[in-house]
């Protein structure tokens, strides 16, 4: 049982321990530590407009933890932007008191409350006598990796934060629902059907059928039905799309629109959690402000598309997506997999467009492969192709093999033209390599597990991340399976992944500055291979040894032990520094330069700096987690 508060602790002393009781981790440190900590603490108002702490003002004296009011971090002067605000329950300036540096932001009360100020001396003392504090003291940091950032003031003032501002990761899509659906039965008229649309004012019916239930839209009525509209027995039934994909109604709104985006549809059928009746449904006007850049129009668009001239016209509107999507706070992997999405739509429209017409043997079955950053749903603006082929069905792989590179090679160089690089190391499906059976694909994966050379372990790091992206896609699970259970089995395999993967450490210097390197002339961080990769790599591990079928790494890093790291840290660090990385090539599109991976740490603002620092740290954890798991 915990020991009673101290007598002989100062009043003020007193008070301020009774508040901090009720705000995590402090309700978690036992009386008599903290008490020992916070003989000369107190409770502090705070006065609107009042700096706290600033730059100049050298390193901070003292810790705070605020029991009320709201407290904005700024960039530069007292008028300029707010960076982050922090409110009940939050305390500052963690980094600055750790490093004994001054703040990098003015920190300043926008909100009058109250706060309890804690002397650094006493911060010290209690993280070195309370692993819970400094438990607390490094997964804060952590946390603000997932903050989004806050629009500027003049946006927010003017309600504009991009075209991506109305899809909020907190808001349920329930509150996009309209009050009463339209429901109609399968069997009724499209005459009848289109009257009541209109007299409803809606943009889709929900149509009961006899297997349950579809969606049938002002769209459908007009090019479906039209067609058939001359015989009176056409009903919702015969136009009405059938097993819809659903979602239910927690579904947050920006979720709902990457479903949207990944499957290229205009509506989803909405539900209760754990139920299947109907509450309605949602479409794409619900969640953006529709025009021409919307993904699902850009998906229609793509599917209609009959040349690489009007694909390319598509793919330049890909950068104003990510920027809107940046602007209104989203994370990395909804970004990301919606330019994924998109990226696979138009890929697949060239594999059709190449194959549709090709005199192929009827008995030759084929599936294209995609891997790396697409096939983990994670491309940014600056990519280029890693694709392959496995087929079956011909005697001959010789002989299949001679079909199908002229079509890949077409496509490869379309996919070039679109603004897809071709693979510098030659991954892709036009190399005769590359395009293989089954069989030839489940000799070579043996290999590489059973001999693990180093050239061996780098296939691995390409080739286990990998997605079937048009074609048979049962061709993929027999591929996928002839790597994935004997990847799983081979502990030592897994260990030669795990010392290859610690070879490529976090760039940070021994004494917590950041290590650049030199290129072309400039001087920065790739932050595509120092700060992503190390997750990436790690996340792959931790999927093979479970033989886990997911692909992208936020699902991955979710497979870490939680008593190694919380998987909520992992992720927030991966996102932040694959957010940093796509607001990176946005503003190089935006200024008219070719998109790369190298950041200049200099450029970057205190707090970004400091919270990228940490996003290095816990990818040093990650790499630490493995060294212990496979004993290196």
């Amino acid at each position: 049982m915990d020991k009673p508060i101290p007598t002989d602790l100062p009043d003020e002393a007193r008070e301020a321990l009774v508040a901090l009781r009720e705000i995590a981790p402090f309700d978690r440190i036992d009386t008599e530590t903290l008490a020992g900590a916070m003989s000369s603490a107190r409770i502090r108002p705070l006065g609107r407009g009042e700096v706290l702490l600033d730059p100049d003002m050298g390193p901070p004296d003292a810790f705070f933890v605020l029991l009320s009011g709201r407290v904005d971090g700024l960039a530069g002067d007292s008028d300029g932007e707010p960076v982050w605000s922090l409110g009940r329950g939050d305390s500052f300036p963690l980094g600055a008191l750790l490093e004994k540096r001054p703040v990098g932001t003015r920190q300043m009360v926008a909100e009058a409350g109250s706060a309890v100020v804690l002397p650094a001396e006493a911060f010290h003392r209690l993280r070195r006598e309370s692993e819970d504090f400094a438990d607390f003291c490094n997964r804060r940091i952590g946390h603000l990796l997932s903050r989004p950032p806050l629009a500027a003031a003049g946006e927010r003032d003017a309600g504009i934060v991009g075209q991506g501002a109305m899809l909020d990761p907190a808001t349920p899509i329930r509150q996009r629902l309209e009050a009463n659906p339209l429901v109609l039965g399968g069997d009724t008229p499209l005459a009848s059907a289109a009257d009541r649309l209109e007299s409803a004012g809606s943009e889709a019916i929900l149509v009961e059928l006899d297997t349950g239930w579809g969606i049938a839209t002002l769209r459908d009525l007009a090019f479906r039905g039209i067609a058939r509209a001359q015989d009176p027995d056409v009903t919702l039934a015969d136009i009405a799309t059938r097993d819809p994909v659903t979602v239910d109604a927690d579904t947050s709104v920006l979720e709902a629109a990457v479903i949207l985006a990944e499957h290229g549809f205009h509506h989803l059928l909405v539900t209760e959690p754990d139920s299947l009746v109907p509450l309605g449904v949602i479409d794409e006007a619900s969640l953006y402000r529709v025009n021409a850049m919307t993904p699902g129009l850009m998906h229609q668009r793509i599917r209609q598309a009959d040349g690489i001239e009007a694909l390319a016209a598509i793919r330049k509107e890909v950068p104003g997506i990510v920027g809107a999507l940046l602007d209104s706070g989203s994370g990395f992997a909804p970004i990301s997999r919606i330019v994924s999405g998109i990226n696979d739509a138009i890929a697949h429209r060239v594999i059709t467009l190449t194959f549709e017409d090709a005199p192929l043997p009827a008995d030759l079955r084929w599936c294209w492969l995609t891997f790396g950053s697409e096939a983990r749903s994670e491309q940014t603006l600056a990519t280029d192709q890693d694709n392959g082929l496995v087929f079956d069905g011909m005697e001959d792989p010789d002989g299949a093999r001679r079909q199908l590179l002229p079509l890949a090679r077409r496509i490869n160089e379309a996919l070039d033209e679109l603004g897809y690089p071709l693979c510098p190391g030659n991954i892709m499906a036009g190399n005769p390599d590359l395009c293989l059976s089954v069989e030839e694909w489940s000799q070579r994966f043996r290999g590489w597990i059973d001999q693990g050379t180093p050239e061996h372990l780098l296939n691995a790091t390409i080739f286990f991340d990998a997605r079937a992206l048009a074609g048979d896609e049962s061709l993929f699970d027999r591929w996928a399976a002839s790597w994935r259970e004997p990847a799983s089995k081979n502990s030592r395999f897994r260990r030669q992944l795990a010392a290859n993967a610690l070879r490529l450490q976090p760039p940070l210097t021994l004494f917590g500055g950041f290590r650049t390197r030199s290129r072309q002339g400039q001087r920065g961080i790739d932050i595509k291979t120092d700060g992503a990769t190390p997750f990436v790599d790690a996340a792959r591990i931790e999927a093979l040894a479970k033989g886990a079928t997911v692909t992208r790494t936020d699902q991955r890093l979710a497979l870490v032990p939680e008593r190694a790291l919380p998987a909520e840290d992992l992720k927030a660090a991966y996102d932040f520094i694959q957010r940093l990385r796509l607001r990176h090539q946005y503003e190089q599109i935006a200024r008219g330069e070719a998109p790369d991976n190298l950041i200049d740490p200099d450029g970057l603002d205190g707090l970004t700096q400091r919270l990228l620092k940490e996003a290095f740290r816990i990818a040093r954890k990650l790499q630490q987690h493995l060294a212990i798991a496979y004993q290196l």
